[in-house]
């Protein structure tokens, strides 16, 4: 799972630099305006799928590591 959030964030990261690229184009003069509406609106949905991906993940671990601390209090309580 962090792999996937890792290359979730690397491909919204190289998408978000594209855009800004056509973004600073279009301020320069570039008539190529709806490309860079396309590419902000895939950068918004890759960036908002990356966080809700590191969500599940960090929730994930938390509840395994809440699982670890309460196996590991049973086993000293039993010592």
């Amino acid at each position: 799972m962090g792999k996937v959030t890792i290359g979730a964030t690397l491909v919204s990261t190289v998408v978000l630099l594209i855009t800004f690229g056509k973004g600073i184009l279009v301020l320069r003069g570039a008539a190529d305006t709806l490309s860079h509406l396309q590419w902000s609106v895939a950068t918004l949905v890759l960036v908002f799928s990356a966080n809700v991906l590191a969500m599940v993940h960090a929730a994930r671990s938390d509840r395994l590591i809440a699982e670890l601390r309460a196996a590991l209090d049973a086993e000293r309580s039993k010592h």
